[in-house]
């Protein structure tokens, strides 16, 4: 026990802390992803911004000095993959190795906005450049970034565009990865506001995804989250979002850093294993401890032990002299003096138990056989219960079958009996169930049987009929019965019943419930009609005549 909760406390404590560690570690992962690449972004804007009011563009009087200058400002920028300037109309003006130059660029998107101001458009697939830069191995993808070009009167003459290769961001994500973290399985992945990864693995790049981490990130929550991704693994993930707090110039993606859950606590599981080496070790000593131990208590005890089991074997013939006095310990020698004392007084209390027993079989024979009758019994009514009633009721069925003759279930439910309860009280109400009860018992043969099933529901089994004629016509006589007056302490009041009829041939299948739900049935038939009346649905005559 002691080697145990040592394990479990390490695991507890060791797991926990370096979960907090790996997510801290992976949070902190992300910051520096998303920081990177909010700078990166941050510097093509103020590139922008800068190219457009320089002198060297503003002024240049020819496409190829225009282009000069902007080849001048790429050689510094190696991840600006192409930087041209539109002329109002739509027309390439100048652009980095002639790329695009007097072709219309109206249909892409940073033509438009980049009039109004310097504006990031989001990561795209190279339309029109895909075919002109040169092959690489990853294909080409931009990030534009664009901004107006104006005269001092503010006249717009022309938008200039800083097209960032996306390679940028791979290069980001690999500079922060050592080699230490992607051995260990660390992945840095970028996601788009609408769910498709930017950058990541093969198997989910420029696919759409969902997962905890990707819902807090664009929540601009911030932190490392424990969570199942689609390949179905459990990965520790940081997540941040890049861009917070600035304007459209900046972009809203999700930088999320994953780990597999395995690969992030490999070291928490490594020293669990140590843990678990040392905690068996301590159980082998601890062990050989209690063995020492035990055999000082145990060979005292096996002399007593023997002694019980002789004395359980034949304990008619229990004596003193059966017990040794062992005087190894102390707490032994109190024990064997304990049971010395036990098998004395044993023998004084064995008859007296003897005689008292005897006398309990008898009482408790006298008690059950009452507690059996009250089971059976309705405590208010004293009629038969519904306990009573599912047991008579197969029997009287199958006397049924055995005499050739029919009987039938008669259910009773009072007409009028709620208004009784609740305008004179709850004790005039039982002593009206108590007097419907006995009238009921007092208009059926002693052959029947009358139950209370519950509330203000009766139930009468009815034998030997000869019918389903006369099943209705005893119904009838139990109806005027019940109808008459009841004597109540505030006064007299009168309720009906409605009943209803199921009837039961000789050779038909015994089945109790099924006969008690048509009685059931034909009760509410009679209500519908009007209450206070019979019902034998034409269902039962016929199945007589059938």
């Amino acid at each position: 026990m002691t080697a145990f909760l040592q394990l479990s406390l390490v695991d507890h404590f060791a797991i926990r802390h370096a979960a907090e560690e790996a997510g801290l570690r992976l949070e902190q992962l992300s910051w520096q992803m998303r920081d990177s690449l909010d700078r990166t972004l941050d510097q093509t804007v103020r590139d922008v911004t800068l190219l457009s009011t320089s002198s060297d563009v503003r002024a240049a009087r020819s496409p190829a000095a225009v282009r000069r200058a902007l080849e001048n400002f790429q050689r510094n920028f190696p991840d600006y993959a192409w930087i041209g300037i539109a002329r109002p109309d739509g027309r390439v003006l100048a652009a980095t190795g002639g790329l695009l130059e007097n072709r219309d660029v109206t249909a892409r998107p940073w033509f438009h906005v980049g009039q109004l101001a310097v504006v990031a458009e989001d990561y795209h697939p190279a339309v029109m450049l895909g075919s002109l830069l040169p092959r690489t191995s990853d294909p080409w993808r931009f990030v534009d970034v664009a901004g107006p070009i104006r005269d001092a009167d503010g006249t717009l003459r022309g938008v200039l565009a800083i097209h960032l290769s996306w390679k940028w961001a791979r290069t980001l994500a690999t500079a922060l990865l050592t080699p230490a973290l992607r051995e260990y399985g660390a992945e840095i992945i970028v996601v788009r506001s609408d769910g498709v990864v930017l950058l990541g693995p093969a198997d989910i790049l420029e696919k759409p995804i969902a997962t905890e981490s990707l819902r807090r990130a664009f929540d601009n929550g911030t932190g490392a989250v424990k969570e199942r991704w689609p390949d179905g693994r459990t990965y520790m993930t940081g997540y941040s979002q890049t861009g917070r707090g600035r304007d459209r110039a900046g972009l809203r993606w999700a930088v999320l850093v994953r780990q597999t859950e395995v690969a992030a606590l490999a070291s928490a599981h490594d020293f669990e294993r140590r843990v678990l080496w040392l905690c068996l070790g301590l159980c082998i000593v601890l062990a050989a401890v209690a063995a020492l131990l035990a055999r000082r208590i145990v060979a005292p005890l096996k002399m007593l032990s023997s002694a019980i089991e002789d004395l359980a074997q034949a304990p008619a013939h229990g004596s003193l002299a059966r017990v040794p006095a062992v005087n190894s310990f102390y707490e032994v020698q109190v024990l064997s003096e304990a049971l010395r004392d036990l098998v004395a007084s044993e023998r004084t209390h064995r008859d007296t138990l003897e005689r008292m027993n005897a006398q309990l079989e008898v009482t408790v024979a006298a008690r059950t056989a009452e507690l059996q009758g009250l089971l059976m019994r309705d405590v208010l009514t004293g009629l038969p219960n519904r306990r009573a009633l599912m047991q008579a009721l197969p029997e009287a069925m199958a006397r049924a079958a055995r005499l050739g003759r029919p009987c039938a279930v008669l259910f009773l439910d009072m007409d009028g009996f709620k208004q009784v309860n609740d305008t004179r009280g709850h004790e005039e109400g039982d002593e009206l169930l108590r007097q419907f009860g006995m009238r009921l018992l007092n208009g059926i043969r002693e052959t029947d049987m009358a139950a209370r099933l519950a509330g203000d529901e009766f139930v009468v089994v009815l034998e030997l009929l000869t019918d389903a004629q006369d099943a209705e016509n005893k119904a009838h006589v139990l109806l005027d019965e019940l109808s008459r007056p009841y004597l109540l302490a505030g006064g007299s009041v009168q309720v009906g019943a409605s009943i209803g009829v199921a009837l039961q041939l000789p050779h038909e299948l015994q089945e109790p419930a099924r006969l008690l739900a048509r009685a059931d049935q034909a009760m509410y038939e009679a209500k519908r009609k009007g209450k206070g009346r019979v019902a034998l649905p034409a269902a039962e005559l016929a199945r007589e005549t059938s």
